[in-house]
C-alpha cells in the first residue's frame, strides 16, 4: 500500500513539476523590468517563425529576444527582419529592416536575440510590430513581396493583407558543405 502511495505521489509530483516547466512558470524568475512587448506578423508560407518578441534597452541599444522556430526541414542561415514603431495615434514614425545570421537546424527552435538598428527613443506609447521579409536557406531563399505594406496594414488593423512568398534556389550558399581533408594532408595516427 505505502510503496503504491509513494509511486502515485511521484508520478503526480512530476507531472507537476513538467507542466510547470513546460508553461515556463519558474518560482525562482522575477519578472523582467523594462521590457516592451512587440507584436509579430507571421507569414505562413515562411519557414520561420518568432514566439514571445520582447524589446528591452541596454544603454543607446535596443534588443529583440525572442524564440525561434524552423518549421522546414531545411537548415536556416539567416533573415532580413523589419520592424515598425508607430504611435498611439496609429501614424507611422520610423520602419527600420536589417539582416541577422542566424543559424538553425531543420525542425527546430531555439532563443535568440536580434540587434535592430534603432537610433530613435522608443516612447511608451508607442507600438512595435515586426515581420519577417526574407529567410535564408541553405539551400533555398524566400522572399516576402510586399513585406512592408502587408505589416503597415496589419499595424491598422487589416488583418486580411497576406503577402506572396516568392522562393528561390540559393546557389550561393549550396555548395558550402563539409569540407574534406585529402589524406596526403591527414596526419598519421599515434
Amino acid at each position: 500500500m505505502r510503496k503504491s502511495r509513494f509511486i502515485a505521489t511521484s508520478i503526480a509530483s512530476l507531472g507537476l513539476i513538467t507542466s510547470l516547466s513546460a508553461t515556463g512558470i519558474d518560482r525562482d524568475q522575477q519578472p523582467q523590468e523594462g521590457l516592451t512587448s512587440v507584436i509579430f506578423f507571421d507569414v505562413l508560407d515562411l519557414p520561420a517563425r518568432i514566439d514571445e518578441p520582447k524589446l528591452r534597452q541596454v544603454g543607446d541599444n535596443y534588443f529583440v529576444n525572442c524564440a525561434m522556430a524552423n518549421r522546414s526541414s531545411e537548415q536556416l542561415l539567416g533573415l532580413r527582419l523589419i520592424i515598425m514603431i508607430v504611435e498611439r495615434e496609429g501614424k507611422l514614425r520610423k520602419r527600420v529592416t536589417w539582416s541577422e545570421e542566424t543559424p538553425l537546424a531543420a525542425s527546430s527552435i531555439r532563443t535568440i536575440e536580434f540587434r535592430p538598428p534603432i537610433k530613435d527613443k522608443i516612447k511608451g506609447t508607442d507600438n512595435l510590430f515586426l515581420a519577417i521579409d526574407e529567410v535564408i536557406g541553405h539551400e533555398t531563399i524566400w522572399d516576402v513581396v510586399g513585406a512592408d505594406k502587408a505589416l503597415r496594414a496589419y499595424s491598422r488593423g487589416q488583418h486580411d493583407v497576406v503577402p506572396k512568398v516568392r522562393t528561390v534556389a540559393n546557389k550561393y550558399d549550396r555548395d558550402r558543405g563539409p569540407v574534406v581533408i585529402p589524406l596526403k594532408m591527414k596526419l598519421p595516427l599515434r
